[in-house]
């Protein structure tokens, strides 16, 4: 991928008064906080957001990516697709600001924002508790992770 083009995209996926702003926040987060407490906290933060955000009845799994995708959509921070992978959902997010606003040092733990938004959404739906959404793949420079719904 041409760096260039990837920068140019990644600097206007977050609002340049924020840029600086968050970025700070997500070194001093990372300053004070081992991983594992940072992915806790980002979770919440997700599952917070998503309670903003009512997905509305969805009675099939086409319903269901597309009330989601365009929650995404509508605040900007990319789209989604589900798949049925046979025991497991598989959730993969596209074009997430989240490395443009927290810078890529984040990566380890800021997925665990969209983690915590699905698993919300999911639980509002009527899953189960035993169901739980992972993180699958590291998040790629253009901010698409993969995450897991299921046992």
């Amino acid at each position: 991928m041409n760096q260039a083009i990837l920068q140019y995209l990644t600097e206007r996926h977050c609002s340049s008064q924020w840029r600086d702003v968050l970025s700070a926040l997500g070194e001093e987060l990372a300053e004070s906080l081992d991983p594992a407490s940072l992915r806790a906290v980002m979770w919440r933060v997700g599952a917070r957001f998503a309670q903003r955000f009512d997905p509305g009845a969805c009675a099939t799994l086409a319903e269901l990516e597309r009330a989601i995708a365009q929650i995404w959509l509508d605040v900007d921070w990319g789209w989604t697709s589900i798949e049925d992978a046979g025991g497991a959902l598989v959730i993969r997010h596209y074009c997430a600001p989240l490395r443009a606003a927290l810078g890529d040092a984040a990566d380890d733990w800021s997925p665990a924002f969209l983690e915590g938004a699905y698993q919300h959404w999911f639980r509002m739906l009527g899953s189960s508790e035993a169901l739980r959404v992972s993180q699958s793949t590291p998040i790629d420079p253009t901010g698409c992770v993969e995450f897991r719904f299921g046992r």
